[in-house]
Order: C-alpha cells, then sequence, then structure tokens
C-alpha cells in the first residue's frame, strides 16, 4: 500500500475555527492576566506609609471620624466597615465586579496609619480620592475610626473603642 506523504491542503472552515480556538486562548489569557491584577494588594508607598498620624486617637477624634465615615464610606464599606454595604453590590473596576476592603479585618492593623490616611486621600477605582472632599484633619480622623473597627490582638474592648492604639 502506498502512502501519502503530501502535507494535507487546510480548507477555509478549518483555518476559520483554527484562528478562533487561538483567538479564544489569547483573550483567555489576557482575562486572566486582568484578573490576577486586580487581585493583587493595594500597598501604599513607603513614604506615605511612615507618615505619622498628628491627630490623638481619643473620644472627640473617633466621633468625628465616625461621622465622617458614616456620610462618606459606609454606603461602600457598611455600618461595621465589612465590605457589605449597600452601594457594594454594583461596584466595578474595569469590567470586573470588586468588593470593598474588609475594614474590620485583623489585617488592617497590618497597615500603618500613614498607609490608610494614603489610601482615603488617593483611592483606588471605584473608591474615590478623598483629598479634595475631606481635610487632612478629617482624614486622619477617620483613620482614628476606621482602628476601633478592626480587632487587635492583644486589646480589650475598651482599648479597641478608644482607638486601638
Amino acid at each position: 500500500m502506498k502512502r501519502n506523504c503530501q502535507p494535507k491542503t487546510v480548507g477555509p472552515l478549518t483555518a476559520a475555527i483554527c484562528l478562533g480556538a487561538l483567538s479564544i486562548g489569547i483573550f483567555a489569557s489576557l482575562a486572566q492576566t486582568i484578573v490576577k491584577t486586580e487581585s493583587e494588594p493595594w500597598i501604599a508607598p513607603a513614604r506615605a506609609a511612615r507618615k505619622q498620624n498628628p491627630i490623638p486617637a481619643d473620644g472627640k477624634s473617633i466621633a468625628q471620624g465616625k461621622e465622617l465615615f458614616t456620610a462618606g464610606c459606609l454606603p461602600c464599606h457598611g455600618p461595621a466597615g465589612k465590605g457589605d454595604g449597600p452601594a457594594a453590590v454594583g461596584l466595578e473596576r474595569n469590567g470586573a465586579p470588586v468588593r470593598p476592603g474588609n475594614l474590620s479585618s485583623s489585617k488592617l492593623w497590618e497597615q500603618s496609619d500613614g498607609a490608610l490616611f494614603w489610601k482615603i486621600s488617593e483611592g483606588k477605582s471605584p473608591m474615590p480620592s478623598f483629598q479634595e472632599t475631606w481635610s487632612d484633619e478629617q482624614r486622619w480622623q477617620i483613620v482614628n475610626y476606621v482602628r476601633t473597627l478592626a480587632p487587635k490582638e492583644g486589646n480589650t474592648n475598651r482599648e479597641q473603642k478608644a482607638g486601638g492604639k
């Protein structure tokens, strides 16, 4: 029996299917890259993270921070800072759904006051920048209040309510 060693010609339909499969593979790879990028941690620059909070975490600053948080942050972060506010459901970044950060997690304590201040100031879509909305003092007050939402190892409830510092 004689074997045909000539390559077969590819018809237009086969070529279209191969091209389509290749395109889908490229798109899937790109989508994975975008999703991976979106889930990367949000880290403040070192210079911002080193910034010290000039506002004492006393009852007055925490109460003022709570008022500001309620007005500007609660819609997305929720009343307890868990990222479950009424506006959180529809949030997107680059067409992908995102969830606001959980400010009640003890991991919040891994960030400095300066890092939190920078994040409130700069924002990251869909979170707006609050630099023009609130003064420096007001943003520091929010940092003081947000600290009360997250438990810190070794703190008692009384210390957490006083700012957890």
